[in-house]
C-alpha cells in the first residue's frame, strides 16, 4: 500500500456525524456514536484532522448497505498526499472497527493489517493515472500546444495546435498510437496556425471547433473558414462541438467526446471570442485557452470578445467544484482554487451580479 500516512500528533480531532459537527470531543462521545452505526444511509462516524488548506487525514467507519460486504462495518483511512488523496478500507465487525478507532484515538497509529488501497478509485487519482499532459509552446505568440495521452487505451489528442507543426507532429509520432482528436479552444490564428500540416499528417484525427468561430468571422484573426474553403488546403472537414453552457444548445443535447476510458467534456465559456471552449477531461484538468490565465483572463477588445460574457464564463469557473488544474492557452499552469483566491478579474465575477 503506497504512502501510508499515520494521524498527525497534536492535531486536534473533528467529530462528524449525519446530525453534524461536534465539539469537544471525547473518546466516549466517539464510542457512544459507533454503537450507534446502523444499516442506513444516514449512519456514519468521521473522526477528522485538517492541518492546512486542502491537508487532511481521516478514519471514518459506516455499515454496508451492500455488496460483497454487506452487513459488516467499514472502516476507512483518507489523507491527502502529494501523488493525490488516498483511501485504505478494513472490513469486519464491531469490535475490529472499535479497537481501530481506539488505538487512533489513544496511540495516534493505525494498524493497516488486513486494509486494501482503494487510492485508485479515486475519481482524480485515476485520471492522473491515465493522463500523460505535454506541452509545447508554439508559434510566434508562445501558445501552449497541449498533447494528452490516454495511457491505457493508447489515444492522443492535440489541443490547439498554433504553429510549429513539424515539432507537434514529431510528439505524437513519439507517443505512438492513434491520434483520436485535434481539439480547438477558440479559433484564433495562434491556435489554429499548424491544423492544415496535423490534418495532412492524420487525417484520420477528428477536429473540433466552436461554430461560432469559424463562420461570420475576420479571416485575418479567425482562418478556419479560409482553410476550408482553400481547395490546396489538406483541411476538409471540421466538426462542431455541441457543447455544454451553450445558450444555443441543450444541456440534454451537448456531448462529451470520449478519450479511451476518460472524456473530454467540452464547455462554451465565451468572453474572448464568441466560439471560445474550455475542455475539461473526467471531472479533472481545464483546458482553457485564453478565458482563464493564472492571476488574469483573456483580451475582450479583438472582434467577438465581450466583457460581460468573460465575467459569465470566469463565474463559471469560480462556481465549478474541486480545485482542479487549469492549463492555459498561454504561460503556465495554475489551479481553480489558486485563482479562486487571487485572481482579481475572478473574484470580481464572483462578486458581481448573476
Amino acid at each position: 500500500m503506497a504512502n501510508l500516512q499515520q494521524p498527525w500528533k497534536g492535531i486536534p480531532w473533528t467529530l462528524r456525524t449525519a446530525g453534524g459537527e461536534t465539539g469537544p470531543v471525547t473518546w466516549e462521545l466517539v464510542e457512544q456514536e459507533l454503537n450507534r452505526l446502523g444499516p442506513r444511509e444516514d449512519s456514519f462516524v468521521i473522526l477528522e484532522q485538517q492541518r492546512g488548506e486542502g491537508e487532511y487525514w481521516f478514519i471514518q467507519s459506516a455499515v454496508a448497505l451492500a455488496g460483497p460486504h454487506a452487513g459488516a462495518y467499514i472502516v476507512g483511512c483518507g489523507w491527502s498526499s502529494p501523488e493525490g488523496p488516498a483511501l485504505a478500507e478494513w472490513y469486519g465487525d464491531y469490535a475490529g472497527a472499535l479497537a481501530r478507532f481506539r488505538r487512533v484515538w489513544e496511540e495516534g497509529q493505525v494498524d493497516f493489517t488486513g486494509f486494501q488501497d482503494l487510492s485508485d478509485e479515486i475519481p482524480v487519482n485515476r485520471v492522473k493515472n491515465l493522463l500523460e499532459i505535454t506541452c509545447l509552446e508554439v508559434g510566434p505568440l508562445g501558445t501552449n500546444c497541449y498533447i494528452l495521452t490516454e495511457r491505457a487505451a493508447k489515444q492522443t489528442a492535440v489541443i490547439d495546435p498554433g504553429g510549429d507543426a513539424p515539432r507537434i507532429i514529431e510528439e505524437v509520432r513519439k507517443k505512438g498510437g492513434e491520434l483520436k482528436y485535434i481539439l480547438l479552444t477558440h479559433g484564433h490564428y495562434d491556435h489554429v496556425d499548424g491544423l492544415p500540416e496535423l490534418a495532412a499528417a492524420f487525417p484520420e484525427a477528428e477536429i473540433y471547433i466552436h461554430q461560432k468561430d469559424v463562420y461570420g468571422t475576420d479571416p485575418r484573426l479567425f482562418p478556419v473558414q479560409r482553410m476550408l474553403e482553400d481547395p490546396e488546403c489538406p483541411l476538409q472537414e471540421i466538426r462542431f462541438y455541441e457543447a455544454f453552457n451553450d445558450r444555443d444548445v441543450e444541456t440534454k443535447d451537448a456531448k462529451e467526446l470520449p478519450f479511451g476510458s476518460l472524456n473530454i467534456h467540452p464547455i462554451h465559456t465565451f468572453g474572448h471570442s464568441e466560439g471560445s471552449v474550455t475542455l475539461r477531461v473526467s471531472g479533472g484538468p481545464l483546458f482553457c485557452g485564453d478565458v482563464l490565465f493564472a492571476g488574469s483572463c483573456g483580451r475582450t477588445d479583438f472582434p467577438g470578445g465581450n466583457w460581460e460574457k468573460m465575467m459569465s464564463s470566469l463565474r463559471l469557473f469560480g462556481r465549478m467544484s474541486g480545485d482542479a488544474q487549469v492549463f492555459p492557452g498561454h504561460m503556465g499552469a495554475t489551479t481553480l482554487e489558486e485563482e479562486r483566491q487571487s485572481n482579481p478579474y475572478l473574484r470580481q465575477a464572483l462578486g458581481s451580479r448573476p
